[in-house]
């Protein structure tokens, strides 16, 4: 095991809350599974973003909603996120996953698909991620020290 010099640094993003991410993505959020669909269309019309579809969402109450929602927050608040577009079916739900990763300081913004059709969420959440994608390639890296760098790894879903 080799130790790392504390005064080595990396070339990272810095975000509004301090928070250093070496990544820059810009990501279309689905609420539930419901939401994949318009959220994986903007992904596809808009280059330079990701959408994370999942399974969830939906038929989940009390603490096991409360998981839901932290997971997304926490998803849209990594630090290797610039910005964060959201699609929900509702706008209450949605606003509060907005709102959750607002508190990082990064754009974020939210999509309601009732009352407005999945056409015109995807043309609404398009524009919005295109700005996006404008503000995250204008972003420059900085000079951090190691210590700011987190790493961690993906769950194989065993």
């Amino acid at each position: 095991m080799s130790v790392i010099d504390q005064n080595s640094t990396f070339w990272g993003y810095r975000r509004d809350n301090g928070r250093v991410g070496v990544r820059n993505h810009v990501i279309i959020l689905p609420l539930d599974d419901l939401s994949n669909a318009a959220a994986e269309a903007v992904a596809v019309a808009i280059k330079g973003t990701m959408a994370i579809p999942h399974p969830y969402g939906r038929l989940q109450f009390g603490p096991d909603l409360d998981l839901h929602f932290r997971t997304l927050i926490g998803a849209g608040s990594n630090p290797n996120v610039a910005a964060v577009v959201v699609i929900g079916i509702e706008d209450g739900w949605t606003k509060k996953v907005v709102d959750g990763i607002a508190k990082t300081g990064k754009p974020v913004v939210g999509f309601g698909i009732e009352g407005h059709g999945d056409h015109e969420t995807i043309m609404r959440a398009s524009k919005a991620a295109k700005e996006f994608v404008q503000y995250a390639t204008a972003l420059q890296r900085v000079e951090c020290p190691i210590s700011e760098l987190w790493v961690s790894t993906k769950c194989g879903e065993s």
